[in-house]
């Protein structure tokens, strides 16, 4: 397990992500103090969708100024960030990568980011109103050491929503995609065995949503007209070509992308 934790951690980390972040804005004559969502909008949400699947998910649950949320895997901390400004809430990001925490405090403050492993949460017991997640659990093969992690830092009532892919009927992924540059690191359960997991964890499914053709959409738009201020900075010069994989993975049924809102029932 160790072994394959590097693994993720070694395959999302490219140093110097924060100068090349901040030499795009210089190009793009934006000052650093003066940043806004919208500026930072097509490099902080890495997940499938950017910024319009965050928006969508933050719909789906009742987020308050008193609400206090986990995001477990927040990369660079846009979700994090975007749920405070646009809530109240308090945030706290946890992930893997160290250069994508160092990478997230240096762009903004407003929330708290650690590095750390989804599948050993440092939190105390029902300690956050809701957990989110975004594109996380395809790097984890202990699905079911995640959903009980994520159970016990859940208040009861709380909410887990989260962002995933499963496999599809279309056949084997095509490699290499924005997680992995072959199945060494992806895990991908079929949609019932999903569900299973989330109904084994103890949380009742609310919602149950098929995203699939938001993110073809939105790949689309990135690929054809890709910003200066884009997730190649974070992924690397083949963002481009895994992305399109990703794109006809989803296209061709290989694979589902799914936004999910579960509740910690009550006592």
């Amino acid at each position: 397990m160790a072994e394959r934790t590097a693994d993720v951690q070694a395959h999302w980390t490219r140093p110097g992500v924060l100068a090349r972040i901040d030499a795009a804005l210089t190009e793009l004559a934006q000052e650093p103090q003066n940043l806004t969502p919208e500026i930072l909008a097509t490099v902080e949400h890495l997940h499938s969708g950017g910024l319009a699947t965050t928006r969508e998910q933050a719909k789906r649950i009742a987020l308050t100024e008193d609400s206090r949320v986990l995001d477990v895997g927040c990369g660079i901390g846009g979700p994090a960030r975007y749920l405070a400004r646009s809530y109240g809430c308090r945030v706290d990001g946890i992930d893997l990568t160290p250069e994508l925490i160092e990478t997230g405090r240096g762009l903004a403050d407003g929330v708290v980011l650690q590095i750390g492993n989804a599948l050993d949460l440092p939190y105390s017991d029902q300690t956050f109103d809701v957990v989110w997640c975004q594109n996380v659990a395809m790097n984890i093969a202990d699905k079911d050491g995640l959903f009980a992690g994520v159970y016990r830092v859940l208040q009861s009532d709380g909410l887990f929503t989260s962002t995933e892919y499963s496999g599809g009927p279309g056949g084997d992924i095509i490699f290499p995609v924005p997680w992995a540059y072959d199945a060494s690191i992806s895990f991908l359960d079929p949609e019932d065995v999903m569900r299973a997991r989330y109904h084994a964890a103890g949380f009742r499914i609310l919602e149950w949503m098929n995203s699939s053709n938001t993110v073809i959409e939105h790949y689309e738009r990135m690929l054809s007209a890709p910003p200066k201020l884009s997730s190649r900075l974070i992924f690397g010069d083949d963002a481009p070509e895994r992305q399109r994989n990703s794109q006809r993975n989803l296209i061709e049924r290989r694979t589902i992308y799914w936004m999910i809102t579960a509740e910690r029932p009550k006592l």
